[in-house]
């Protein structure tokens, strides 16, 4: 039966998907013995298919079977219907026999419910044929509330041990415990599973390669986990061609059905990986198999993130948004897929009023609310969902890096280091902490140490890739404001000291003495296929903006404009090779010609711009990062000289430089310098708006993710 279904489910969906609990409900009837009928309802339960009549019959037939119960009781919770019933009958059969109040406790736990399950374990029978499974539990509960666990000599104790001492102590204790004692730890392919899973959890590579080393010599080559390790770490590493050769090799390409949940995990992930490395990225493989590995397994949550990031990918946005707020699937997962698209605002409403959940989700639910809350410029709403800090080290670390970024939103950098400091120091491999001290210490002007973050992150990076990253504009921005301060070069002349002044002190608006209007014309640009991420993009930013001209140039229309109306720019763009050049070079052109508002299509609106135009004779968005002037977004009368010699200072760049980098010689590093001589100057200042990032994020939804990013050099 689980073959055959297995394989129908792939093909499509059933057309009668009571069917086989129907059949299984009549096997049952007709004498179907006990764990055939068992493993029939487990696998239904694993398909998400109804459970009755079957489930019914057989828990009258087996009124002892805890098993049954809890299927029962997973299938009420999966099904959002009400779960009460079964898990009282759960209870009731527990309590019963005396036996397996893991089961229960684990069923409270899944529901919020923790202190219920931490109470069903408090007195356990030492007689019980569960007991040693019961406190393994118990130590594991204890650990998961911040509690010490019991002292056991049992097999699996050493996993909890390792955890403890990881929750208690962080990423730093465990390595040292680990380096220290690993040579007498079980060959158990789990423990070695976990190990692996945490030291790629906090990106220490070194140790997560050793592990699988241990695993390999402790196993045979063809070993079902040591093959499933090697393709996590290839996947991990960006390294699609070893994880596809060793998925070839081990798959039944012809029976995708028969796969596992971590083998369809890990060609889906494969799959993206290939694409994003592809010439031309074509999705359409990786789609398909994710839909049908979605009907096979719809509660893996990581299979369900898979095929909700490729329908992300792959289908319009606005119908997905659509379905996502009005399906029964667990709110946080659809949430996040909204605020990605653009609607942060719908991803904290989706997730308002949240189930009760375990505390580690409900924690991760809270974090992923901050990052919303900052998408749509609310920093003390986000800085309220920060409360309380937890307390076990994992999760203060993930909590640190985001009191960390709205403290650096408020540019209060010692706020920031209160977060950061004790959470590098208990996890010194985490590249998200790094990379927000480095920012933390730009901003605090101290260059050497941030320069110092950066090389971390590099070395780390060389180390999970086998090969040196390349530099980036964080590299570029830091670097260059560390060498101003050495070589004494004012702000005037250096991109990483003009940004860091505009982060540090925004200029307000001063009225200019004669208000004009910036035009009412809206572009943008884009090159290739529109997908339905850039159509919705369009239509919104006219559909919010009645009356103004709207055009969408391409590299042919684009480079006609620059013949008629900048032909010493034409060459220029002629010559460029890639998209982000051209793209860069044209809209200054055009703003400096003709002013207006231009817009990049990956930037969303929420909500009208026109309140930011009035009076202004230019608009312009100081990034987050590191305080850089946007390109992403400008508004501007035509003919200002700000945008006449940034067009000069781009060509020339442009020119000059063998291998430009988009962001680096055309596109905000050079903004800020002019816009910066710009502010210095008397005559140019007046009327220049200046928003900040959370200023522009209650309007706009700022770099969506649209396909052409998953490639790691698409500015390159």
């Amino acid at each position: 039966m689980e073959y055959s279904l297995a394989r129908s489910l792939w093909s499509g969906p059933l057309s009668a998907p009571q069917a086989p609990a129907r059949d299984l409900a009549a096997r049952i009837a007709r004498g179907l013995d006990y764990p055939e009928a068992l493993a029939g309802l487990q696998g239904l339960a694993r398909h998400g298919l109804p459970l009755d009549p079957a489930i019914s019959g057989a828990m009258a037939q087996w009124d002892w079977s805890i098993d049954l119960a809890q299927v029962a009781m997973q299938a009420a919770v999966s099904a959002r219907v009400d779960h009460v019933p079964a898990l009282a009958e759960l209870q009731r059969r527990v309590e019963a026999q005396g036996r397996r109040f893991g089961v229960l406790a684990w069923a409270f736990w899944g529901l919020g419910r923790c202190d219920q399950a931490r109470a069903v374990l408090a007195d356990l029978d030492p007689q019980s044929d569960s007991y040693d499974a019961d406190r393994l539990a118990r130590a594991e509960l204890a650990i998961l509330s911040g509690e010490a666990p019991e002292p056991l000599a049992l097999p699996g104790a050493l996993r909890l041990s390792l955890l403890h001492l990881w929750r208690n102590r962080g990423a730093r204790a465990l390595t040292q415990r680990y380096q220290t004692l690993h040579f007498g730890f079980s060959a158990h392919p789990p423990l070695w599973a976990w190990l692996i899973d945490v030291f790629i959890t906090e990106r220490d590579f070194t140790h997560a390669r050793h592990a699988i080393e241990r695993l390999r010599a402790a196993h045979p080559e063809g070993h079902a986990e040591v093959v499933a390790q090697r393709i996590r770490l290839a996947i991990e590493q960006n390294d699609p061609a070893t994880a596809r050769r060793l998925l070839t090799k081990h798959l039944p390409a012809d029976t995708p059905w028969t796969w596992s949940e971590r083998q369809h995990l890990q060609h889906l992930r494969c799959l993206l990986l290939e694409a994003a490395q592809a010439p031309i990225p074509d999705y359409a493989a990786a789609y398909q198999h994710a839909c049908a590995a979605q009907r096979l397994h719809p509660e893996n949550a990581a299979l369900r993130g898979l095929w909700l990031t490729l329908r992300e990918i792959c289908e319009d946005w606005d119908g997905l948004a659509a379905e996502l707020m009005s399906d029964n699937q667990f709110a946080p997962d659809r949430a996040a897929i909204l605020a990605r698209i653009g609607q942060p605002d719908a991803a904290l409403m989706l997730t308002e009023t949240p189930p009760l959940l375990p505390p580690d989700t409900a924690l991760r639910l809270r974090l992923s609310r901050a990052q919303w809350h900052l998408r749509c410029g609310a920093l003390a709403a986000a800085a309220a969902e920060l409360d309380p800090m937890p307390q076990d080290w994992p999760l203060r670390a993930d909590h640190a890096y985001w009191a960390a970024e709205i403290a650096l939103a408020k540019r209060d950098t010692e706020a920031a280091r209160r977060a950061l400091s004790p959470a590098l120091s208990k996890h010194p491999t985490r590249l998200g902490l790094i990379l927000t001290a480095a920012r933390m210490e730009y901003f605090a002007g101290d260059f050497a140490a941030a320069l110092g973050h950066l090389q971390r992150f590099h070395e780390l990076k060389a180390i999970e890739l086998g090969t040196p990253p390349k530099d980036d504009l964080r590299d570029l921005i830091v670097r260059d404001a560390a060498e101003a301060q050495t070589e004494g070069r004012g702000a005037a002349n250096s991109p990483g000291l003009a940004a860091r002044h505009f982060a540090l002190t925004p200029p307000g608006f001063i009225p200019p003495p004669v208000p004009q209007k910036i035009p009412r014309l809206l572009w943008h640009y884009w090159e290739g296929p529109r997908n339905s991420g850039v159509s919705r993009g369009i239509e919104t930013w006219a559909q919010l903006h009645q009356g103004f001209a709207q055009r969408v140039f391409d590299a042919q229309s684009a480079a006609a404009w620059l013949e008629r109306h900048a032909p010493d720019l034409a060459p220029v763009f002629a010559r460029l090779s890639q998209p982000a050049l051209r793209a860069d070079l044209f809209r200054i052109a055009l703003i400096a010609q003709e002013g207006g508002v231009f817009a990049d299509l990956d930037e969303f609106p929420r909500a009208p711009v026109t309140p930011w135009l009035a009076d202004a004779r230019a608009v312009m968005v100081i990034e987050e990062g590191h305080g850089t002037i946007a390109n992403n977004f400008l508004a501007a009368l035509p003919a200002l000289p700000l945008f006449t010699r940034l067009s000069a200072r781009i060509a020339h760049r442009l020119t000059k430089t063998q291998t430009p980098y988009a962001w680096w010689d055309s596109g905000p590093a050079q903004l800020t310098l002019e816009v910066f001589a710009a502010q210095q100057s008397e005559t140019e200042r007046a009327g220049l708006r200046f928003l900040t990032q959370a200023a522009y994020e209650q309007r706009i939804s700022t770099n969506l993710p649209f396909v052409h990013k998953r490639s790691p050099d698409h500015w390159r």
